[in-house]
C-alpha cells in the first residue's frame, strides 16, 4: 500500500529550515532564544547589557537572525535610546518589541540596506547559521567606519550543543527503521527491545520516556492507524529534529575557530577570540567582538 511504503522508507522528507524555524518562533514559550539553565541565561544579558553601554548615543543596530527578539530587548533594557533593525529568515512574529525594525523573511546573505546604514551589528546564535563567507560580504558594506561588532556563536563544547547532541542522537534512533518497522508491524518484542535500548541510553529524555509509556497501547490498533499515528509523530518531530542537526552542524570547535572567522577579518579589526562561559568555567559561546575597518572586504 502506498501509505505503507512511505512509512518504511527512511525518514528523509525534507522539512525546510525556514519552515522549521518559523514553527519554532510561533511556539510563545520560545519568546526567548532557549539557552538552558538561568545562568547561563543571565551571562548572555550581561553580555549585552556591558555591549550597549559601549554605544554611541542613539547607534542603530543590525540584529543577524534575531528570532524572537532577545538580543533587542537586552540592549533595550540598558540603552532605550538605540534603534534596533532585526532581519530573520524565517516568518518571526511582528510583536517581539515595538522598538523593534523586524524584517521578516529576509536572509542575512542578502540584506536589503543601504551602505553604512548601522553603527553596530550583533547576533546571539544567528549568525553561524548562514553562509558565513557570503553573510559578511553582505554585513560589510551596511556598517558604518567604526561601527561596532559582537557576535556570540555556538561552541561546540558547550552545554547547549552537548544537550542538543543527546537530543538529536535520541530523535535519530527513535526514528530509525528499526523502530519504525517494528511499531508498524505490530511487533511488540522488537518493539519493547528498542525502546528498552533508547531508554537506556537517553534516561532523562523527557519525551523518549512518554512514547515509551504510551506507543506500546497503540500496537493492537490497525495497520492504517498504527501507519498514521507514525506519520504523524514524524511529522511532529521534524522540525526539532531539522534544528537539532542544523545546530549540530553550525557550532563551531576549538581546532576550527580562527579558520572560520576569516570572513570577519576580511572587513572588521576583530579582537582576540574570547569565550563566554558559564559560572563554572564551562563553555557557552565563542564571543567575538571588533570595529568596522575603512576598507571594504
Amino acid at each position: 500500500m502506498k501509505a505503507a511504503s512511505r512509512v518504511l522508507d527512511p525518514v528523509s522528507r525534507a522539512y525546510g529550515a525556514k519552515d522549521a524555524w518559523t514553527a519554532f518562533w510561533q511556539d510563545p514559550v520560545q519568546s526567548r532564544c532557549v539557552a538552558g539553565s538561568p545562568e547561563i541565561q543571565q551571562r548572555l544579558a550581561s553580555h549585552w547589557g556591558s555591549f550597549a553601554a559601549s554605544l554611541a548615543p542613539g547607534t542603530r543596530v543590525l540584529d543577524l537572525g534575531c528570532g524572537a527578539g532577545a538580543v533587542a530587548r537586552e540592549l533595550l533594557a540598558a540603552r532605550r535610546d538605540l534603534q534596533i533593525t532585526g532581519v530573520d529568515f524565517a516568518r518571526v512574529p511582528l510583536t517581539i518589541h515595538p522598538q523593534v525594525d523586524l524584517l521578516s523573511d529576509t536572509p542575512m546573505e542578502s540584506l536589503p540596506f543601504v551602505e553604512a546604514s548601522f553603527g553596530a551589528v550583533v547576533s546571539q546564535f544567528g549568525y553561524e547559521y548562514s553562509q558565513v563567507e557570503r553573510t559578511a560580504r553582505e554585513v560589510a558594506p551596511v556598517l558604518a567606519a567604526e561601527a561596532r561588532l559582537s557576535f556570540l556563536v555556538h561552541h561546540a563544547d558547550s552545554s547547549i550543543v552537548a544537550g542538543n547532541r543527546s537530543r538529536l542522537a535520541a530523535l535519530q534512533a527513535f526514528l530509525a527503521r528499526p523502530m519504525r518497522t517494528a511499531f508498524c508491524a505490530a511487533d511488540a518484542a522488537a518493539f519493547s527491545v528498542q525502546m528498552a535500548t533508547l531508554l537506556g541510553s537517553h534516561p532523562q529524555d523527557s519525551l523518549i520516556v512518554e512514547l515509551a509509556k504510551s506507543l506500546p497501547t497503540r500496537l493492537d490498533r490497525a495497520q492504517a492507524e498504527r501507519i498514521a499515528i507514525w506519520n504523524a509523530i514524524e511529522d511532529a518531530l521534524a522540525p526539532e529534529r531539522c534544528l537539532a542537526g542544523a545546530l549540530n552542524a553550525c557550532c563551531v570547535a576549538a581546532a576550527d575557530i580562527d579558520e572560520w572567522v576569516a570572513p570577519l577579518r576580511g572587513f572588521c579589526d576583530l579582537q582576540p577570540i574570547a569565550v563566554l562561559r558559564e559560572p563554572n568555567g564551562d563553555p557557552i559561546a565563542w564571543n567575538l567582538t571588533g570595529l568596522r575597518t575603512r576598507t571594504s572586504a
